[in-house]
């Protein structure tokens, strides 16, 4: 009589993804997380330059605080663009408000399937 063909049955069913999609996915989280940390110090910095700047001399009198004349030279010569860094700080905190949105649209479960 005639014998039956060979059945393969070593059908592996993959349940998830695979290790190089986990890699890449935890990655793009990472690298995103410390973006977003990096805008948010940095959007920090520029509010502050910009409160500290026009700020500076007019506490330090108040205060009789010893400023030094580099430092009177430097806060007196970038207190008229306060606006430039409150620019700077806003740019910042939208960016990593943007980063965020667009990390958590890339890692987010599709339905698709």
């Amino acid at each position: 009589m005639t014998g039956s063909p060979a059945i393969e049955t070593n059908h592996r069913r993959q349940s998830g993804p695979g290790t190089a999609a986990v890699v890449a996915v935890v990655a793009v989280g990472v690298i995103a997380a410390i973006a977003v940390i990096g805008l948010l110090i940095a959007g920090l910095t520029f509010l502050g330059l910009a409160i500290a700047f026009p700020l500076a001399l007019p506490v330090a009198q108040h205060y009789h605080v010893a400023v030094s004349v580099a430092d009177a030279a430097l806060a007196e010569q970038f207190a008229p663009y306060w606006w430039a860094f409150g620019i700077f700080s806003i740019v910042s905190f939208v960016a990593a408000g943007f980063v965020t949105v667009k990390a958590i649209a890339y890692l987010s479960p599709t339905h698709d399937e």
